[in-house]
């Protein structure tokens, strides 16, 4: 049966953000393709994480799903997912077929027995992976396993439309601010009074020191070296994962050092510290507020 990919793209796109169609994407797959649990994982650091599970009425998916969260499986051999994150196809898994629950993601949790797993891709690279399965290990066959990749597929378009409108709105409050910032500063210009010795200048008139030197030492005072890598990244709206990429580091290192930041800043988020970044390197010296 084929799979009605413009209902899936309308539903998938009605969750939301991207943290609602990352939680609620397990139900529509469900919903849609006739299974009774289903799974979505991503990748972080070369580990599986949990990010969505549905599983039928009654059942306690937020607890279970707590359950797998705190399980550690390393995406490497001799786990299914590694070798299907290699071929970049989907698979149906068959207990009697893998006799080693360490091959099985979450055996131990969820007693896998026939299931399909398909990979989530992205700009050409494994994001995660979709596992589904039926109530007592019911019928899994390779048409299920290939409605499972197509609704993969779906999922990755609409997760990343989330994401880049998320980031747009982020972008849009930080210029929001640094707009409100840039009128204040406009405002409180014209309205001082002139003296023959202009503030920062000698009786020339001539700067002692340039903005650009005086927020750099400011942040040198704040932050380390990588700190201030990891926020000019953040400040591009780059996620942890490019950040990463860029500096050549793990995304665990780079949420350690993100975490530093926001401390360091006393920023409740990424978009907040960004805004105070620009608010320092923009502010002449920040001696004026």
């Amino acid at each position: 049966m084929t799979l009605d990919l413009a209902g899936v793209l309308l539903r998938l796109a009605d969750l939301g953000p991207p943290s609602e169609v990352r939680a609620r994407a397990p139900q529509v797959a469900a919903d849609v393709l006739g299974f009774d649990r289903v799974l979505l994982t991503s990748i972080s650091d070369g580990e599986l994480v949990p990010q969505g599970l549905h599983l039928p009425a009654g059942r306690g998916a937020d607890e279970l799903l707590a359950t797998l969260r705190a399980e550690r499986v390393a995406l490497d051999y001799p786990l299914i997912e590694g070798e299907i994150m290699r071929r970049r196809r989907a698979q149906v898994v068959l207990a009697a077929d893998e006799e080693a629950p360490g091959r099985r993601a979450y055996a131990a949790v969820l007693g896998w027995t026939a299931y399909a797993v398909a990979p989530v891709l992205l700009e050409g690279r494994v994001i995660g992976f979709m596992h589904a399965d039926r109530e007592a290990g019911g019928p899994v066959g390779d048409e299920d396993a290939a409605r499972l990749s197509e609704f993969a597929v779906a999922f990755a378009l609409v997760y990343e439309r989330a994401v880049l409108r998320h980031r747009l709105r982020v972008q849009h409050e930080e210029m929001r601010q640094v707009a409100s910032w840039a009128d204040a500063r406009t405002s409180d210009l014209g309205d001082r009074s002139v003296s023959l010795a202009e503030e920062g200048g000698d009786s020339n008139g001539a700067v002692t020191h340039r903005p650009s030197e005086i927020a750099e030492r400011a942040l040198r005072d704040l932050l380390t070296r990588r700190e201030i890598d990891v926020l000019e990244l953040m400040v591009r709206g780059e996620t942890n994962a490019g950040i990463a990429r860029d500096l050549v580091v793990s995304e665990g290192t780079v949420k350690f050092h993100v975490k530093n930041i926001l401390r360091k800043l006393h920023a409740a988020n990424r978009a907040e510290a960004t805004s105070r970044y620009l608010r320092l390197t923009l502010n002449r010296g920040g001696a004026d507020g």
